[in-house]
């Protein structure tokens, strides 16, 4: 399609385009259709410096790389897009220079000598160890930067690095700051409760249809069904084309012929020995084991007794298999010219005497064709399948760029077209699962524009192009199909606001005097104590155990009451009693220490997190 365009553009529309192409030559220079000026466009002002979109979309792009690299496939489609990374990226940049305004108002510099230094010594600008002044200067371009571009950024980044680290190993952690911090983590607190059960109220409560009616009416937002698509897609796959590969017989037995012509036999022999290492004893132990060996005695016996080769006499001095360059030469001659069973005379290597015995042979003989005929048409038709790839791989964009139909794509480059399910945002089955596909799918492009998709690469040997077939918006829900759900929502919400209120009846008694055993037996309910809990317990339910934690310590041992609904329905009744501060348990300097450590850096952490928000307060920031 482009190619047409091409073709057709002559006569006066060729000199109309022309011509407004020399109007922005005219009046912005070459320049200005190439270049992007990185102060034409502002993302953000930051206390009079400016943030670009440029730089704002190189993050953009840098931290969507980074999600791919870490979670690949299983990265949610919704954090991909350049719509969802905006804000936390732009918020990741503005504290990154409102860090380094302070760093240079605090007089930090980083050296010229520190910065060509910290260049020379990156890996990716050497090469066998040594920088590289070509390859440098050609990943910077493939970057997109200049090297007083690079410099510039690397400068910040390092001024960022030091100024915050300065903050971090600032922080410190005393003695009564491990303390105060034991007393909390290691708190334990005792409590009685009483549960009232949601299915003592569950039966006693109705919904009408008109109560149905209007909270659907009312909440219609709640139930509303998720948008869907359904996409044509063309997938490219070397692996697939491979399959779809009819071979030649001829060439296969062609193929075969010119293997068997190219086979050399090899063989293999199964050594064992026993190894006798120099020295004043040597010379005594070799005729032991040559007079063991010729009274009859099995080589594996002897090698297990007298072989100074450890690893092998335990296995009889079994070696394995050679094919005559795993040993030394001494050694492979002497094996070679024995009999399977043989033993050899005595052969000297580095290591010292060997006695030699040959186990077995083992000779490769040339595949048939029957055996060899599936891998070499597998073979045959996976160079064929990437010789096809490169073309199709090549010519896929520009057919599809603009095309009413992928069927008329598919037809021109003789590959399928497939018509998927409807699927959601969270993805479909196969390829449709694949995070890149699915925002691809959801793209203003395919979805509002009705355009066939760029093409999406999987893999390198893998991709494919969509299109819209059918889009299925966001509509609400039939009330049949939701009027159980909310009848138990709404039966939910009865018998919640029943027990809420007898609980609070209950904690009025508790107030006024009474017992927790007193007021459980008047109610028939049943009581229950937590004696010395800490915050991990597993015997009391979690909900209830952080809402035990969070109540504040009772004062003049005036228990406390609370009323906690539990996400299972139950609604508890509570008296916290007594707050018990933890303490350390014993242990090694060494363990101390290393809490001390991890406790001053989280107190760096916040620290570093105030005095980034004190520099957000006082800073003048506009964001457009």
């Amino acid at each position: 399609m482009l190619q047409a365009f091409r073709d057709n553009l002559k006569g006066t529309m060729a000199l109309f385009i022309v011509g407004l192409m020399i109007i922005p030559f005219a009046l912005f220079g070459v320049d200005s259709l190439f270049l992007q000026d990185s102060s034409a466009g502002k993302a953000a002002d930051v206390n009079g410096e400016a943030i670009s979109e440029m730089a704002l979309t190189r993050a953009i792009r840098t931290q969507k790389q980074q999600l791919l690299d870490r979670f690949g496939d299983q990265a949610p489609a919704v954090l991909l897009s350049d719509d969802q990374l905006r804000g936390p990226v732009l918020t990741r940049l503005l504290q990154r220079e409102l860090l380094r305004q302070a760093a240079e108002n605090g007089n930090m510099a980083i050296s010229d000598a520190t910065l060509d230094e910290l260049i020379k010594s990156t890996p990716q600008f050497q090469q066998d160890g040594l920088f590289s002044a070509d390859l440098y200067l050609q990943l910077l371009r493939n970057m997109g930067y200049t090297p007083v571009s690079y410099k510039k950024l690397l400068t910040e980044d390092l001024l960022v690095n030091q100024h915050a680290s300065g903050l971090n190993s600032s922080a410190f952690a005393t003695n009564g700051d491990i303390k105060t911090l034991t007393a909390l983590t290691q708190q334990s607190r005792s409590f009685y409760y009483i549960t009232l059960p949601y299915s003592s109220f569950a039966d006693s409560v109705s919904v009408s249809h008109e109560e149905i009616n209007n909270y659907y009416s009312e909440h219609q937002d709640r139930y509303q069904t998720t948008e869907q698509v359904s996409v044509d897609y063309i997938e490219l796959s070397l692996d697939g084309l491979a399959e779809a590969t009819d071979v030649d017989p001829v060439e296969v037995q062609a193929q075969y012929e010119q293997e068997l012509k190219a086979f050399q036999s090899a063989v293999q022999r199964q050594a064992a020995h026993i190894l006798i290492e120099f020295g004043d004893e040597a010379s005594a132990k070799l005729v032991q084991v040559e007079a063991r060996l010729a009274a009859g005695e099995t080589f594996e016996s002897v090698a297990r007794e007298l072989s100074d080769d450890l690893g092998s006499s335990e296995l009889g001095g079994d070696l394995g298999m050679t094919d005559g360059n795993t040993f030394p030469e001494s050694f492979e001659t002497a094996l070679a010219s024995l009999e399977v069973g043989s033993v050899s005379a005595p052969v000297e290597t580095d290591a010292g005497t060997h006695i030699i015995k040959l186990l077995s042979i083992e000779e490769t003989e040339a595949p048939s064709f029957a055996n060899a005929r599936e891998r070499i048409e597998e073979n045959l038709a996976q160079a064929s399948a990437e010789a096809a790839f490169v073309e199709l791989y090549e010519a896929l964009p520009e057919a599809a760029y603009n095309a009413d139909s992928l069927q008329d794509v598919a037809d021109e480059l003789g590959l399928d077209v497939i018509t998927s399910r409807l699927f959601d945002r969270s993805g479909g089955e196969g390829v449709l699962a694949n995070n890149q596909v699915i925002a691809s799918a959801f793209s203003d492009e395919v979805l509002a524009q009705g355009l066939a998709s760029e093409v999406v690469e999987l893999s390198d040997n893998h991709v494919l192009v969509i299109k819209l077939n059918t889009h299925k918006p966001i509509e609400l829900k039939p009330l049949d199909l939701v009027s159980e759900e909310i009848d138990f929502l709404l039966s939910k919400a009865k018998v919640t606001k029943a027990l809420t209120q007898q609980a609070n009846e209950l904690v009025a008694l508790l107030a006024a005097g009474s017992s927790v055993e007193s007021v459980a037996d008047n109610a028939q309910l049943e009581w229950q104590v937590a004696a010395d809990v800490k915050r991990g317990a597993p015997q009391v339910d979690r909900q209830l155990l952080n809402q035990m934690f969070e109540l504040a310590k009772p004062v003049a041992s005036q228990p406390i009451n609370s009323v906690q609904v539990l996400d299972s329905g139950d609604v508890v009744v509570a008296q916290l009693t007594v707050v018990k501060a933890g303490s350390l348990p014993e242990m090694e300097e060494a363990q101390r220490r290393a809490l001390t450590q991890r406790f001053a850096q989280e107190l760096a952490n916040g620290e570093l997190a105030i005095y980034q928000s004190s520099l957000n307060d006082n800073a003048a920031v506009d964001i457009y």
